[in-house]
């Protein structure tokens, strides 16, 4: 399957271990969502201190829904381990348009996900999130800030 530009600069700027496990998936879940008709892109991917920090003030400081429960350096997103996928139908973002279709379609893709050895979010117990995937390969989240802090916030450095 081919990647949409957005995809594709989406995939880019992640951790090159991570990509090389999150591309495929990518891959698997547009061809299983081809038989609904549903079109998956990756939505965001790695995300910067100062970008989650926009994030996390949405819906607190700032207008909007709240969209995210972590704050700069407490999402997998900034280590660029983490990624989020748009279902779209006939142009239309189904998250938005049909949440109910959507949450059906992402309970197939976490199953996906899973036997890819990737995490899903939508199992999590505070904050489910439904297009969120991703592979931290045995880091805890303070090990990889760690590592950040260290290695000038570089992605592709981090250890495993």
């Amino acid at each position: 399957m081919n990647f949409t530009k957005r995809t594709l600069e989406n995939l880019a700027g992640l951790n090159a271990k991570a990509r090389a496990k999150l591309e495929p998936f990518v891959t698997a879940a547009q061809e299983a969502m081809a038989a609904h008709g549903v079109k998956v892109e990756v939505i965001s991917g790695l995300r910067s201190w100062a970008k989650q920090a926009e994030l996390y003030a949405q819906g607190r400081t700032r207008p909007g829904n709240i969209v995210t429960k972590a704050k700069p350096g407490s999402s997998w997103h900034n280590y660029g381990l983490a990624i989020d996928l748009g279902l779209f139908k006939d142009g239309q973002y189904i998250d938005s348009e049909n949440p109910r279709l959507a949450d059906k379609l992402y309970q197939e893709l976490g199953k996906l996900a899973a036997a890819q050895g990737i995490d899903w979010a939508g199992t999590w117990k505070s904050f489910p999130e439904g297009p969120h995937f991703q592979i931290t390969f045995g880091l805890t989240l303070a090990q990889a800030r760690s590592q950040m802090e260290r290695n000038g916030q570089d992605v592709q450095k981090l250890l495993f």
